[in-house]
């Protein structure tokens, strides 16, 4: 019984199925449409894909890659509007894709860095133009040090690099007060002290150069509490053209070299040491993912750590080290020089104990003082329990803009507070201005420092730049 009244309802279906069909009206036939022009046929997406994207070439690519830095450093922790550009993948594909120097809001979800950051795929005929078709961006790239406002084209492929790997404004708060209010508390919690504060990306060097004497050199400048000449790490591009460092008049510099030669005999673009030939050796300058250092392991290819032995083919010696170290004995001669000044301050242990200064353990680092508080009164060559300055407790609830919003906060503004000044501060200062000459051989020092390759990006621009500012410092 249940049998015959599934097969009726079978039925059932089957007939309004059809008479549903049959309901439907048709329109009259359409014109019949051109025929299409014959043409050759399209390049087969297996050739050219397949190149690249078989299991076994990118399993071979990601892991070399999980032994970059740019994988397991601390990227995507940086994901704030100043820092996401370059910090997360997100964060750089944005700027590339709109061409802002930052971006728009900070993203606190973004993710580290990784194939799709740099690669993205326009076109498949690889026959011309490869590295446009694959990197992200090729075009000339608007260098930050002359705020945006001037390109450097340094080759496709650097491009892409370069749009990071430069020297970047600083992210410094500008404030202005109604007047100097006793600078023995804190002045911007005084009521109605506070008048506008803004938040700008500046270029590092913050005195222009252009047109400076060499009598200018002694002229004096302001380096007060909360300011920064230090270069944020990754010059290398304006390094490697030989560009950007403090070049004091009367000078000669030379910016090429002969791997940065595009008409010479090796001209080198940054793959041509950071992505060379895949081999085996020592990964001595960055961790290895398990946190050990120094350990044979895989360089080159997307590792980005250079294999050197490449590097040995050419020069038959160990060029590299006697390279760095002639930098690094240059960076040593400067920063006595400095700390002589009385413009750096030595690195002190924790019982204040000068620290010895290795730059290539980069340990022991001196670092510049400030000569002045934060309103420009000379601080003291002696300790003392005088309060100078100010506080800035927190820049995030302090607003910005000149109608002041709670709305638009300051964000990653380096806490500046002085207490009493310190007895491991105070014998190091001068008790005076700094020289124009003085500042620039402390950005030249961190130029240097900063770059990170001991001078092997430009080794002649590099000793030119250091023996230049030790001169000066000498008084030659």
């Amino acid at each position: 019984m249940k049998l015959k009244k599934f097969n009726l309802l079978l039925l059932l279906a089957f007939v309004i199925l059809f008479v549903a069909q049959s309901c439907v009206k048709q329109g009259p036939m359409g014109i019949t449409g051109a025929n299409g022009t014959n043409g050759a046929d399209g390049k087969d997406a297996n050739s050219a894909c397949l190149k690249c994207h078989t299991t076994s070439v990118m399993d071979e690519k990601k892991a070399e890659y999980q032994l970059s830095k740019h994988f397991f450093g601390t990227t995507v922790a940086r994901n704030t509007k100043y820092c996401a550009r370059c910090h997360t993948s997100d964060g750089f594909q944005e700027i590339t894709g709109n061409g802002k120097f930052v971006v728009a809001n900070d993203i606190p979800n973004a993710v580290r860095i990784n194939c799709s950051t740099c690669h993205t795929h326009s076109a498949f005929d690889f026959k011309g133009d490869t590295a446009s078709y694959i990197l992200r961006t090729t075009t000339p790239i608007a260098l930050n040090y002359y705020n945006n406002t001037r390109t450097e084209d340094f080759g496709k492929i650097d491009n892409l690099c370069v749009t990071c790997h430069q020297i970047r404004g600083a992210t410094t708060v500008a404030i202005a007060l109604k007047s100097k209010v006793d600078n023995t508390k804190d002045s911007l919690t005084t009521a109605g002290a506070l008048v506008y504060s803004s938040f700008k990306q500046l270029p590092f060097f913050p005195f222009d150069n252009t047109g400076k004497t060499a009598a200018d050199m002694a002229a004096t400048v302001d380096y007060k509490v909360g300011q920064s000449v230090s270069v944020h790490d990754g010059n290398q591009s304006n390094l490697f053209k030989g560009i950007n460092g403090f070049e004091y008049p009367g000078k000669t510099y030379t910016r090429t070299w002969q791997h940065s030669l595009e008409a010479g005999p090796n001209p080198f673009n940054c793959i041509s040491c950071h992505m060379n030939e895949v081999g085996t050796g020592m990964n001595a300058k960055y961790p290895n993912p398990d946190g050990t250092t120094g350990k044979v392991t895989t360089i080159g290819g997307h590792t980005l750590v250079p294999n050197e032995e490449k590097c040995a083919a050419c020069h038959k010696s160990d060029h590299l080290t006697s390279t760095a170290n002639a930098i690094d004995g240059l960076l040593m001669q400067l920063a006595n020089r400095l700390i002589a000044h009385k413009v750096f301050k030595p690195s002190l242990d924790s019982k204040g104990a000068v620290v010895p200064f290795d730059p290539a353990k980069e340990t022991g680092t001196p670092s510049a003082i400030p000569a002045q508080d934060f309103y420009g009164a000379i601080l003291p060559t002696t300790p003392g329990s005088t309060l100078y300055g100010l506080t800035l407790v927190s820049a995030n609830t302090i607003a910005a803009g000149p109608a002041p919003s709670a709305s638009l906060n300051l964000t990653y503004v380096s806490t500046v507070t002085m207490k009493k000044d310190a007895a491991t501060d105070a014998p190091y200062r001068k008790g005076s201005k700094w020289t124009y000459g003085e500042l620039g051989a402390v950005y030249n020092f961190g130029f240097i420092m900063s770059e990170l390759s001991h001078g092997i990006h430009n080794p002649v621009y590099a000793q030119q730049i250091l023996q230049t500012s030790i001169d000066y410092l000498d008084g030659k």
